[in-house]
């Protein structure tokens, strides 16, 4: 019986749920204690007696693999690889799976949520009237602005297709050339990352993490924003220096951020970001949905059982 391990928190925190999936399967499964991720001296230790693992942002790099001669398979749950050392896995004939647009329906809920709560002043309000004033501050709505969508794959279209009901101009830049038919369907411009930052009002990213995205807001781009934008991360918290966004919105480059992610998580006690008025926070929860999150279940146990070659 092939023996498999189960890291990913959000299957982690639905054991029972996840359990039924897997009953009867000629497998045994044994349950990570973990909250955001294991990290690689966590796996290095623990991952030798294992045929096969569902993980999360589980830091799997070639040290790890080195030790874990009996893997057969690497199941994500979820979308984003780039925590998997995929090259070295590739090499030792080690599938890593994945869903593709595992979250686009919730991400793009969420990112609208952030743009909506900064341009109705829902959260300014709120605070404004739990300590007994009745001021009313200035909003505005969607269709007076230039939202600009960095990363047009799955979730950056999903959002793009819920702004054209809002009215907004939307602008999007993508390195990875784009089906012309698609991108006239969504009343998209697609632009340059030095136009983007110049005109939009609101910038939202929606990309994958790669040597090439790493950081990609550092100072030189907050400095190209114009505008003064909101900023909207639901993507990768690595997409942004994040010390080069507190000092952003510190100085007044931007006007705001609405932030589920972060460079490191979960997001230090201690973080400036924590105390500023204009920033919206949430922890790493953009794809919160029952429904979604049952689909990846099923299809990450589908693709584990695949891995191990069990019908």
């Amino acid at each position: 019986m092939k023996k498999v391990l189960i890291s990913a928190p959000y299957m982690v925190r639905e054991r029972e749920r996840v359990s039924s999936l897997l009953a009867g399967k000629p497998v045994r499964v044994e349950w990570a204690e973990v909250e955001e991720r294991l990290e690689e001296d966590d796996l290095v230790n623990i991952l030798g007696e294992y045929h096969g693992i569902i993980c999360g942002d589980d830091r799997i790099t070639a040290r790890v693999l080195d030790a874990a001669p009996m893997l057969e398979v690497i199941v994500k749950w979820g979308t984003g690889v780039d925590s998997i050392d995929q090259e070295e896995a590739g090499r030792r004939k080690i599938p890593v799976r994945r869903t593709p647009n595992a979250f686009s329906e919730p991400v793009a809920d969420t990112a609208l949520a952030l743009m909506l709560a900064f341009g109705r002043s829902i959260f300014a309000s709120d605070r404004i009237m739990k300590q007994g004033g009745w001021d009313k501050p200035q909003g505005f709505c969607l269709s007076e602005k230039t939202v600009g969508i960095i990363g047009l794959g799955d979730s950056g279209t999903a959002v793009a297709r819920r702004l054209a009901s809002f009215g907004a101009r939307v602008i999007a830049n993508d390195t990875a050339q784009k089906d012309p038919e698609l991108v006239e369907s969504l009343k998209v411009r697609m632009v340059d990352k030095e136009e983007l930052y110049r005109l939009a009002d609101i910038i939202t990213l929606h990309c994958d993490l790669n040597p090439t995205s790493f950081r990609l807001l550092d100072r030189a781009a907050f400095a190209k924003m114009t505008r003064r934008p909101y900023l909207i991360n639901v993507a990768r918290g690595q997409l942004i220096e994040e010390r080069a966004l507190e000092e952003a919105l510190t100085e007044g480059k931007i006007a705001g951020a609405g932030l589920d992610v972060y460079e490191e998580e979960p997001l230090a006690k201690d973080s400036p970001l924590r105390r500023m008025d204009n920033v919206i926070l949430s922890s790493h929860n953009a794809n919160s949905s029952r429904l979604y999150w049952q689909r990846v279940h099923e299809n990450s146990v589908r693709m584990l059982m695949e891995g191990l070659g069990i019908d």
